[in-house]
């Protein structure tokens, strides 16, 4: 495995383990207590995925804690599968998806986003919250192709490092250990 997934999963198992070990289960947002809710970029995005999910099979890419997969699921959609590679992470999403009453419509995968498992075709919708930044896009736009139905649609939100306010907030997190590199 390459150094930078080792690390990234290193640092969201110690994040998750850390709220599994201590029952503390974050209701809303991230890891770093982000709730994407509150900026107007994702209602943006929310809003075009409330009228594209419906009754629709989704894939939440790289989902980490599931901050997104139940409001995927309150949208309409049939089914949503979520992938990541910190197994730890996973067993959160599990549990908010229970308190939201949603577990019989998730399911929760440890998977590779540069390397996927599923048969062609698989999805009417990917969704990408934020993991784009995180891996080798040479890798996981063909994989993505591959997964999405011919008809699909795959929609995301990135900065991918454009906006100086959000480069310097990550720097900052890097130095204080809320993000990896």
């Amino acid at each position: 495995m390459e150094d930078r997934k080792r690390v990234e999963i290193e640092y969201y198992d110690k994040k998750a383990e850390e709220l599994l070990k201590n029952k503390e289960i974050i209701k809303s947002g991230d890891f770093e207590g982000f709730n994407p809710n509150l900026l107007s970029s994702f209602k943006f995005c929310y809003k075009i995925l409330g009228e594209r999910c419906k009754n629709k099979i989704v894939l939440d890419y790289g989902c980490g804690n599931g901050v997104h997969s139940a409001f995927l699921i309150k949208m309409g959609a049939e089914k949503v599968i979520g992938i990541d590679l910190s197994e730890p992470s996973l067993e959160i999403a599990k549990i908010r998806m229970r308190q939201e009453g949603v577990e019989n419509k998730t399911e929760f995968l440890a998977m590779d986003c540069e390397k996927m498992d599923f048969p062609d075709s698989s999805f009417d919708v990917v969704f990408d919250g934020g993991t784009f930044s995180s891996i080798d896009l040479n890798k996981a736009y063909p994989e993505l192709s591959r997964v999405l139905k011919s008809d699909g649609v795959l929609i995301g939100i990135e900065t991918f490092g454009h906006n100086p306010f959000t480069n310097l907030k990550r720097r900052i997190n890097k130095l204080i250990g809320k993000r990896t590199g």
